[in-house]
Protein backbone atom coordinates (compact mmCIF):
# COMPACT_ATOMS: atom_id res chain seq x y z
CA UNK A 1 0.00 0.00 0.00
CA UNK A 2 2.93 2.60 0.88
CA UNK A 3 5.32 1.40 -2.23
CA UNK A 4 6.00 5.68 -2.43
CA UNK A 5 6.54 6.34 1.14
CA UNK A 6 10.02 6.08 0.72
CA UNK A 7 10.06 8.87 -1.41
CA UNK A 8 8.24 11.15 1.39
CA UNK A 9 11.26 9.84 4.28
CA UNK A 10 12.75 9.56 3.78
CA UNK A 11 12.22 12.63 -1.22
CA UNK A 12 14.26 18.07 -10.93
CA UNK A 13 17.86 19.58 -11.38
CA UNK A 14 16.15 23.49 -11.98
CA UNK A 15 17.88 25.91 -10.17
CA UNK A 16 16.12 29.42 -9.92
CA UNK A 17 17.65 32.44 -10.08
CA UNK A 18 16.84 33.52 -7.05
CA UNK A 19 18.72 30.18 -4.71
CA UNK A 20 21.64 30.20 -2.75
CA UNK A 21 23.34 26.89 -2.10
CA UNK A 22 24.08 26.09 1.40
CA UNK A 23 27.22 25.74 3.69
CA UNK A 24 28.40 24.92 7.20
CA UNK A 25 28.39 28.96 7.81
CA UNK A 26 26.36 30.98 5.19
CA UNK A 27 23.03 28.47 5.46
CA UNK A 28 19.94 30.48 5.16
CA UNK A 29 18.09 30.61 8.62
CA UNK A 30 14.52 31.90 9.25
CA UNK A 31 12.64 30.94 6.03
CA UNK A 32 9.28 32.48 5.96
CA UNK A 33 6.73 29.95 7.32
CA UNK A 34 5.05 28.30 4.27
CA UNK A 35 2.96 24.62 3.45
CA UNK A 36 4.41 22.94 0.62
CA UNK A 37 2.94 22.60 -2.06
CA UNK A 38 3.90 20.14 -4.41
CA UNK A 39 7.29 17.59 -4.35
CA UNK A 40 8.38 16.71 -7.42
CA UNK A 41 11.65 13.78 -7.36
CA UNK A 42 13.80 13.36 -10.16
CA UNK A 43 17.16 10.66 -10.84
CA UNK A 44 20.73 12.07 -11.02
CA UNK A 45 20.17 12.99 -14.71
CA UNK A 46 17.14 15.20 -13.82
CA UNK A 47 14.51 12.09 -15.47
CA UNK A 48 11.28 12.45 -13.74
CA UNK A 49 10.09 9.77 -11.14
CA UNK A 50 7.31 11.44 -9.38
CA UNK A 51 5.88 14.05 -7.58
CA UNK A 52 3.53 14.73 -4.91
CA UNK A 53 0.67 17.50 -3.82
CA UNK A 54 -0.71 19.00 -0.93
CA UNK A 55 -3.44 20.68 -0.03
CA UNK A 56 -4.69 21.97 3.69
CA UNK A 57 -7.20 23.18 5.41
CA UNK A 58 -7.28 26.26 7.84
CA UNK A 59 -5.44 24.99 10.39
CA UNK A 60 -2.61 23.94 8.36
CA UNK A 61 -3.47 20.25 8.60
CA UNK A 62 -2.88 18.00 4.79
CA UNK A 63 -6.48 17.30 3.51
CA UNK A 64 -5.77 15.76 0.48
CA UNK A 65 -1.85 13.90 -1.34
CA UNK A 66 -2.48 13.00 -4.65
CA UNK A 67 0.79 11.00 -5.94
CA UNK A 68 1.69 10.94 -9.61
CA UNK A 69 3.89 7.96 -10.18
CA UNK A 70 5.47 6.43 -12.86
CA UNK A 71 3.13 3.89 -15.71
CA UNK A 72 4.16 1.08 -13.76
CA UNK A 73 2.57 1.90 -10.00
CA UNK A 74 -0.76 3.15 -9.31
CA UNK A 75 -1.19 6.92 -8.72
CA UNK A 76 -2.87 7.30 -5.77
CA UNK A 77 -5.34 9.98 -3.93
CA UNK A 78 -5.10 10.56 -0.58
CA UNK A 79 -8.13 12.27 1.72
CA UNK A 80 -7.74 13.21 5.51
CA UNK A 81 -10.78 12.99 7.97
CA UNK A 82 -10.22 14.54 11.52
CA UNK A 83 -11.80 13.60 14.75
CA UNK A 84 -11.02 14.11 18.05
CA UNK A 85 -9.73 10.24 18.64
CA UNK A 86 -8.62 9.61 15.47
CA UNK A 87 -7.43 10.41 11.39
CA UNK A 88 -9.21 8.58 9.09
CA UNK A 89 -6.85 8.24 5.51
CA UNK A 90 -8.96 7.21 2.70
CA UNK A 91 -6.48 6.29 -0.51
CA UNK A 92 -8.40 6.56 -4.09
CA UNK A 93 -7.04 5.67 -7.45
CA UNK A 94 -7.14 7.60 -10.98
CA UNK A 95 -10.65 6.20 -11.53
CA UNK A 96 -12.37 6.68 -7.75
CA UNK A 97 -11.82 2.95 -7.21
CA UNK A 98 -11.22 2.62 -2.58
CA UNK A 99 -7.45 1.48 -2.46
CA UNK A 100 -7.28 1.41 0.93
CA UNK A 101 -7.81 3.28 4.00
CA UNK A 102 -5.62 3.80 7.02
CA UNK A 103 -7.00 4.74 10.16
CA UNK A 104 -4.67 6.87 13.13
CA UNK A 105 -6.16 6.22 16.49
CA UNK A 106 -4.65 9.33 18.62
CA UNK A 107 -3.59 10.03 22.22
CA UNK A 108 -5.34 12.90 23.97
CA UNK A 109 -2.08 14.90 22.57
CA UNK A 110 -3.43 14.25 19.43
CA UNK A 111 -0.18 11.97 18.69
CA UNK A 112 -1.07 8.67 16.69
CA UNK A 113 0.20 5.50 18.83
CA UNK A 114 -1.60 3.35 16.55
CA UNK A 115 -2.25 2.58 13.08
CA UNK A 116 -4.16 0.31 10.74
CA UNK A 117 -3.69 0.04 6.68
CA UNK A 118 -6.77 -1.73 5.18
CA UNK A 119 -6.02 -2.57 1.20
CA UNK A 120 -9.04 -3.45 -0.82
CA UNK A 121 -8.68 -5.98 -3.68
CA UNK A 122 -11.13 -5.95 -7.31
CA UNK A 123 -13.96 -7.54 -6.06
CA UNK A 124 -14.05 -4.98 -3.26
CA UNK A 125 -13.12 -7.64 -0.31
CA UNK A 126 -10.77 -5.40 2.34
CA UNK A 127 -8.02 -7.14 4.55
CA UNK A 128 -5.46 -5.32 6.82
CA UNK A 129 -1.82 -5.32 5.15
CA UNK A 130 -0.20 -3.52 8.21
CA UNK A 131 -0.39 -2.58 11.71
CA UNK A 132 1.91 0.04 13.38
CA UNK A 133 2.70 0.79 16.77
CA UNK A 134 4.16 4.35 17.64
CA UNK A 135 5.70 6.05 20.80
CA UNK A 136 7.02 9.03 21.65
CA UNK A 137 9.40 11.21 24.01
CA UNK A 138 7.90 14.14 26.33
CA UNK A 139 9.07 16.13 23.91
CA UNK A 140 6.61 14.91 20.99
CA UNK A 141 9.20 13.49 19.06
CA UNK A 142 8.65 9.94 17.65
CA UNK A 143 10.63 7.35 19.34
CA UNK A 144 10.00 4.38 17.70
CA UNK A 145 7.55 2.72 14.93
CA UNK A 146 7.26 -0.50 14.51
CA UNK A 147 5.37 -2.40 12.06
CA UNK A 148 3.17 -5.74 11.55
CA UNK A 149 2.49 -7.33 8.48
CA UNK A 150 -0.76 -8.52 7.87
CA UNK A 151 -1.56 -8.15 11.68
CA UNK A 152 1.27 -11.05 12.58
CA UNK A 153 2.66 -9.70 15.75
CA UNK A 154 5.43 -12.45 14.93
CA UNK A 155 6.63 -10.37 11.70
CA UNK A 156 7.62 -6.92 11.86
CA UNK A 157 9.99 -4.28 11.15
CA UNK A 158 10.88 -1.86 13.38
CA UNK A 159 12.20 1.96 13.25
CA UNK A 160 13.84 4.10 16.92
CA UNK A 161 15.39 7.04 16.94
CA UNK A 162 17.44 9.16 19.52
CA UNK A 163 16.94 12.89 19.67
CA UNK A 164 18.86 15.46 20.94
CA UNK A 165 18.64 19.57 20.28
CA UNK A 166 15.57 18.59 18.26
CA UNK A 167 16.93 16.80 15.73
CA UNK A 168 17.06 13.04 15.11
CA UNK A 169 20.64 12.08 15.83
CA UNK A 170 20.26 8.43 14.59
CA UNK A 171 18.04 6.21 13.70
CA UNK A 172 17.80 1.96 13.95
CA UNK A 173 16.61 -0.49 11.49
CA UNK A 174 15.41 -4.05 12.94
CA UNK A 175 13.48 -6.88 11.94
CA UNK A 176 11.73 -9.75 13.10
CA UNK A 177 14.16 -12.53 11.17
CA UNK A 178 17.39 -10.43 12.74
CA UNK A 179 16.77 -12.28 15.50
CA UNK A 180 18.02 -9.01 17.99
CA UNK A 181 20.44 -7.25 15.84
CA UNK A 182 20.19 -3.88 13.95
CA UNK A 183 21.55 -1.55 12.08
CA UNK A 184 21.91 1.97 13.34
CA UNK A 185 22.26 5.31 11.05
CA UNK A 186 23.50 7.93 12.56
CA UNK A 187 23.10 11.56 10.86
CA UNK A 188 24.57 15.52 11.12
CA UNK A 189 22.78 18.56 10.61
CA UNK A 190 23.44 22.02 9.58
CA UNK A 191 23.84 23.70 12.41
CA UNK A 192 22.68 27.19 11.11
CA UNK A 193 19.84 25.99 9.28
CA UNK A 194 15.57 25.78 9.91
CA UNK A 195 13.82 22.94 8.73
CA UNK A 196 11.23 23.97 6.04
CA UNK A 197 10.54 20.63 4.88
CA UNK A 198 8.53 18.60 8.05
CA UNK A 199 5.79 17.17 9.20
CA UNK A 200 4.29 21.35 10.27
CA UNK A 201 4.43 21.69 6.83
CA UNK A 202 3.28 18.46 5.29
CA UNK A 203 0.41 18.41 7.65
CA UNK A 204 0.78 15.68 9.66
CA UNK A 205 1.38 16.78 13.03
CA UNK A 206 -0.06 14.03 14.72
CA UNK A 207 2.92 11.76 13.79
CA UNK A 208 5.17 13.77 15.77
CA UNK A 209 7.12 16.82 15.44
CA UNK A 210 10.35 17.24 12.83
CA UNK A 211 13.75 18.07 12.98
CA UNK A 212 14.36 21.60 13.27
CA UNK A 213 17.45 21.48 11.25
CA UNK A 214 18.25 20.42 7.34
CA UNK A 215 20.62 16.96 7.73
CA UNK A 216 23.75 17.05 6.47
CA UNK A 217 25.08 13.61 6.15
CA UNK A 218 24.56 10.20 7.37
CA UNK A 219 26.62 7.21 8.21
CA UNK A 220 25.36 3.23 9.24
CA UNK A 221 27.60 0.81 11.31
CA UNK A 222 27.47 -1.49 8.83
CA UNK A 223 30.61 -3.49 8.68
CA UNK A 224 31.12 -1.96 5.43
CA UNK A 225 29.44 1.44 6.26
CA UNK A 226 27.47 3.40 3.88
CA UNK A 227 27.26 6.67 3.51
CA UNK A 228 25.00 9.82 2.35
CA UNK A 229 25.06 13.21 1.95
CA UNK A 230 22.58 15.88 2.04
CA UNK A 231 22.42 19.50 0.06
CA UNK A 232 20.35 22.14 -0.48
CA UNK A 233 18.94 25.41 -2.41
CA UNK A 234 16.75 28.05 -1.15
CA UNK A 235 14.52 30.96 -2.57
CA UNK A 236 14.26 34.39 -1.83
CA UNK A 237 12.30 33.79 0.92
CA UNK A 238 15.14 31.33 2.49
CA UNK A 239 12.95 28.14 1.72
CA UNK A 240 14.35 24.96 0.96
CA UNK A 241 13.58 24.71 -3.26
CA UNK A 242 15.80 21.49 -4.17
CA UNK A 243 17.27 18.83 -2.13
CA UNK A 244 19.56 16.59 -3.30
CA UNK A 245 20.63 13.21 -1.64
CA UNK A 246 23.24 11.00 -2.55
CA UNK A 247 24.15 7.89 -1.23
CA UNK A 248 23.12 4.25 -0.43
CA UNK A 249 22.21 4.34 3.70
CA UNK A 250 19.10 3.46 5.46
CA UNK A 251 17.46 6.26 4.77
CA UNK A 252 19.68 8.19 1.65
CA UNK A 253 19.30 7.18 -2.31
CA UNK A 254 20.65 9.24 -5.19
CA UNK A 255 17.74 11.46 -6.12
CA UNK A 256 16.64 14.90 -6.36
CA UNK A 257 13.99 16.62 -5.04
CA UNK A 258 11.95 19.65 -6.01
CA UNK A 259 9.65 21.64 -3.70
CA UNK A 260 7.10 24.70 -3.88
CA UNK A 261 5.09 26.54 -1.48
CA UNK A 262 2.16 27.97 -0.83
Amino acid sequence: MKRFQWFACVILIIFAGACKKNSDSTTPANPVTSLVKTITYTDTTGTYLASMSLQYDGQGRVMQMIFDNPPDMDSLIHKFEYYPSMVVEKIFSRNNARWGRTVYSLNAGGLATSETDIGYSQNGDSSVAETVKYTYNTDGYMMEKKSFLYGDTATWISYGWQVMNGNNTSMSLALSIWEGLSVIESYTYYPNSVNSLGNSNTGKAFLGKSNANLIKSSVTNNTIPKSGTYSYTFDSMNRVSHEFIRGDGLATSDVNLAFTYY
